[in-house]
C-alpha cells in the first residue's frame, strides 16, 4: 500500500471512529457500540467490516473516557466541559488517544482531527481542536 493510500484509510478510520462514537454517546450509550458500528458502516454503504484502526482508538477512548474527560477538562479550564458541543469532545478525545496511547506523531494528531472537525464541528472547531490538541502535546513535552 502507498503511503498515500496509509493516509487515506487512516483518515477514512478516523472519520468511521468519529461516526460511531458520536452515535453512541448522543445516545447515552444506550444502543451498543457494536449496533452503532453496523448503523454507521451500514449509512455510508461500507462493504467490509469497521477496520483494525477504528476499532482500537474506538475501544481506547471508550475504556479511558474518565482519564481523556479530565485531561480536556485541565486543558480547557476557561471553558467549562459542559459547554463543549459533543462533536468537538469526541474529536478531541481521539486525539488523545491517538497522542497518548497509540504513539501517533502529534503534529499528524493534530492536522487530521483539525480537518476532521472543519467536516463535522462548528465553524471555530477547527482552531478550537488545533489549540486543544498543541497544548496537550505541549504538556508531554514538559
Amino acid at each position: 500500500m502507498s503511503e498515500d493510500n496509509k493516509k487515506n484509510a487512516r483518515r477514512k478510520s478516523r472519520v468511521i471512529a468519529v461516526e460511531i462514537l458520536f452515535m453512541y454517546y448522543s445516545r447515552d450509550k444506550k444502543i451498543s457500540i457494536e449496533d452503532c458500528s453496523d448503523f454507521v458502516l451500514k449509512e455510508i454503504q461500507e462493504n467490509t467490516e469497521e477496520d483494525e484502526f477504528s476499532r482500537k482508538i474506538i475501544d481506547l477512548v471508550i475504556d479511558n473516557h474518565s482519564k481523556i474527560s479530565l485531561i480536556i477538562k485541565t486543558i480547557t479550564t476557561n471553558l467549562p466541559s459542559e459547554k463543549i458541543v459533543l462533536i468537538n469532545k469526541l474529536i478531541l478525545m481521539l486525539g488523545i488517544v491517538e497522542i497518548k496511547y497509540i504513539g501517533t506523531p502529534p503534529i499528524v494528531v493534530i492536522n487530521e482531527y483539525v480537518e476532521i472537525a472543519k467536516s463535522f464541528g462548528e465553524n471555530k472547531s477547527g482552531s478550537f481542536i488545533n489549540g486543544v490538541l498543541d497544548s496537550f502535546r505541549q504538556n508531554l513535552s514538559q
